[in-house]
């Protein structure tokens, strides 16, 4: 059954607790693949629906667990509570999907904290989200407590809000989600950065994929007025201010965009290069244009990509090859750079000593695939 998702229509819920919940974070039928065996339990002992977790509309993500047969001395979580999913250590995804019901705490009172379904089995749960601190401060949440257990707990009061984000369509928003956003996240922060900026993957790790001679494209955004910025390498406090200045933004599709588009300014221009064969760059557009009313330049420039030979192609992983001359004429075009001069299509050669540069740095033979655009 997919969820009910409109990004247009306010959203049914009624604010309310469900009283001494059982969260089980681990059931005894481990799930194959992305999905998890994980959920929330009524006080009769009833599996709870709206405990789910969502990443597509179309189904969930997470399956109704068997709880342990033997529970021991149980914890309790006294007071109440938010339920906040899945939390995820990666910080692309702990936005998209760990922040999802968050925009219910304008409608509850007396919350103690979140509690999170862990993403993975750890020793000490503040492994989990110890690192995503800042940004739970960012949002004015530091006073909250928050947890992931790794043992089923009973919650004396729950809050299960319905999710408000999430990837493809998803990405648009609910209408109360993205208005929490904008309100709240780096509300205290101000501007500060450059006003025009390049969005760059090369310092990322290899495996995450990108396109070939990036520090090509580096070179001649610099010669267009442009600052490189590498996001993950500053701060989150950072990284908003930096959004907040910044009036023009090019970069190839990739997570950072996605806090990009909640906190900039609607005013700003954006243009996103498609990096390969994913089509993931549909859910930038997407979220740029409920959250700030922005429509990105989409620039289609890529003629071919690599991935590692004789595997399946993972789209997300590929290294592509820029058409140059294109991208440069459609940046131009639309007053992104002054002219597409310097933009020269790179030689055979040239592209072929990038290729094993990436396959040296992969460890991995890589094998050429051709793309054409209409």
């Amino acid at each position: 059954m997919p969820l009910d998702f409109d990004p247009l229509a306010p959203m049914a819920w009624q604010a309310g607790f469900h009283r001494d919940v059982t969260l089980v974070p681990w059931g005894e039928n481990p799930v194959r693949g992305a999905k998890r065996a994980a959920g929330l339990f009524d006080a009769t002992g009833a599996f709870m629906p709206e405990g789910q977790c969502w990443r597509y509309r179309a189904g969930p993500i997470t399956v109704p667990p068997v709880p342990p047969a033997e529970m021991g001395q149980i914890e309790r979580l006294e007071g109440r509570w938010l339920f906040g999913g899945l939390c995820y250590g990666h910080f692309g995804h702990f936005l998209v999907e760990s922040s999802t019901r968050l925009w219910a705490l304008d409608a509850l009172d007396g919350i103690e904290g979140i509690v999170f379904y862990p993403k993975q089995q750890l020793t000490h749960e503040r492994r989990q989200f110890r690192h995503l601190l800042p940004f739970f401060a960012a949002m004015g949440l530091e006073h909250l407590a928050i947890r992931a257990p790794q043992k089923p707990v009973v919650i004396d009061e729950l809050a299960v809000p319905p999710p408000g984000f999430g990837m493809e369509e998803m990405m648009a928003g609910r209408p109360e989600f993205r208005a929490w956003m904008r309100d709240n996240l780096g509300a205290a922060i101000a501007a500060d950065g450059p006003e025009a900026v390049y969005v760059s993957r090369s310092r990322l790790p290899s495996k995450r994929g990108s396109v070939l001679m990036e520090d090509r494209l580096e070179h001649l955004m610099e010669a267009a007025g442009y600052t490189v910025i590498h996001p993950q390498e500053h701060p989150l406090e950072q990284q908003i201010a930096l959004w907040k200045a910044a009036r023009r933004i090019v970069s190839l599709d990739g997570s950072a965009l996605h806090l990009a588009a909640m906190v900039v300014d609607p005013a700003t221009q954006v243009a996103i290069l498609n990096r390969g064969p994913s089509q993931n760059i549909e859910d930038y557009i997407l979220q740029f244009n409920h959250f700030a009313g922005i429509a990105p330049l989409r620039v289609e420039a890529i003629n071919g990509f690599f991935s590692r030979a004789g595997k399946r192609v993972k789209k997300r992983e590929t290294y592509a090859t820029l058409d140059f001359p294109s991208a440069g004429a459609q940046l131009a075009a639309a007053g992104f750079i002054p002219s597409a001069e310097g933009w020269s299509a790179p030689t055979a050669d040239t592209v072929a000593s990038a290729a094993a540069e990436a396959e040296a740095d992969l460890g991995e033979p890589l094998a050429r695939h051709e793309m054409t655009w209409a």
